[in-house]
């Protein structure tokens, strides 16, 4: 009887943090970057509920909560916008272009790495700002997988930021 149980507690941690339950912080941290990849992609359909914490800071067109988790870096959250829809989003600043794009090519090759063969990827310039898209999505599916490099002009000095997202695709960017 013990051996079962101790064959089963691993299991059922590790079903926990696939359907992204709060109570298993450890587990979550004992996930590979692609199963947490598949996890967000997953979770998308219930608009990252569970990963959400705190009441969301507001405005006119956008809600924000911190992510109960930081799935793939430090800094995440999730973000509601438009007509229902939803993307859980990590930045990473950087002093300068190169860094970002190491952190943009790494991020990509990485996602790639973790979606299965029927995800197409799709690379362009952005539409707004300067900086890169990466695109990853599948044929009838809403859920995409994106990766951003952007420069962010300040008074002083200019920085580069590096984002990674997974919800709805927003071609306006």
């Amino acid at each position: 009887m013990m051996k079962k149980l101790a064959l089963a507690l691993p299991f059922t941690l590790l079903l926990g943090a696939c359907e992204m339950v709060p109570q298993e912080p450890e587990a979550i941290k004992q996930m590979s970057l692609c199963d947490k990849v598949q996890a967000l992609v997953k979770e998308h359909n219930n608009q990252f509920k569970t990963l959400r914490i705190s009441s969301p800071a507001r405005s006119r067109s956008i809600a924000v909560w911190d992510a109960r988790y930081h799935l793939v870096g430090n800094n995440c959250q999730i973000w509601e916008w438009g007509n229902g829809n939803v993307n859980y989003v990590c930045s990473h600043s950087t002093p300068n272009k190169d860094m970002a794009m190491d952190l943009f090519e790494k991020a990509k090759n990485e996602t790639r790495q973790c979606l299965e063969q029927a995800w197409q990827l799709e690379e362009r310039p952005r539409k707004i700002g300067t900086g890169l898209k990466a695109t990853f999505s599948r044929p009838g599916d809403n859920t995409v997988a994106s990766v951003h490099a952007v420069e962010t002009r300040g008074v002083f000095k200019s920085e580069w930021s590096t984002y990674f997202t997974v919800g709805n695709r927003n071609d306006d960017i």
